[in-house]
């Protein structure tokens, strides 16, 4: 019994240490939006506000009693925003908190929730779910849009699945990722108050340049 008993606080100590495999997510790219294949970005320049706690953000997901695999979906929302919010805004700059002066716009991304599923049997589709927070603020802090969307991602390989499971898990995470900032950046394209700013400044602009002029 005392040997049965060693055995399993052992197995337990080596599953609960046992490394972790971050994924290797390829390099996120732009995004084609179906919707708006005519957007023409607001002429604004926007603050893309990156949280420190989504910035850091990783989803472990436990494979078997002695694997995990983390997802860095984090750092992959950073560069997926960035690389994708000048489709909206003609210029984009990151900001931390509480500095706005310089931008029009402030545009705060979180995440909400992010699930993925390894399957069992490996041949099942590898599926991941993430969820987004935007909140779109002009410089003197007031809202103007506060949108949750949601991006859904999934891909197989059939029976050859199980060998490619770190990379299936990856594609599925990414397109969940891809399809829920699409809907996020199409929000605030969407978005009248948005639009509204986008004039109001136009219109601040010229009248500075007349007033200058004369």
């Amino acid at each position: 019994m005392k040997t049965t008993a060693l055995t399993l606080l052992l197995c337990l100590f080596i599953a609960a240490n046992a490394p972790a495999a971050t994924l290797k997510l390829p390099p996120a790219t732009e995004i084609a939006f179906e919707a708006n294949e005519d957007l023409i970005p607001f002429p604004l320049t926007a603050g893309l506000l990156l949280p420190d706690e989504l910035r850091s953000a990783i989803h472990v997901v436990k494979t078997s009693p002695f694997d995990r695999i983390k997802y860095p979906i984090g750092d992959y929302t950073v560069n997926l925003f960035g690389a994708n919010m000048p489709q909206v805004f003609a210029e984009v700059v990151e900001i931390g908190e509480g500095k706005n002066a310089a931008v029009d716009v402030v545009v705060r991304i979180e995440i909400v929730r992010f699930e993925a599923v390894i399957p069992r049997p490996a041949s099942n589709p590898y599926t991941a779910t993430m969820v987004y927070k935007i909140t779109v603020q002009d410089p003197d802090g007031e809202t103007l849009l506060v949108q949750t969307v949601t991006g859904d991602g999934q891909t197989s390989k059939g029976m050859m699945s199980g060998f490619k499971a770190k990379s299936l898990a990856g594609e599925s995470a990414v397109r969940a990722m891809s399809d829920a900032c699409r809907q996020a950046l199409e929000a605030i394209a969407d978005a009248p108050e948005v639009a509204e700013l986008s004039i109001s400044d136009n219109e601040t602009v010229s009248t500075t340049a007349a007033e200058t002029e004369s």
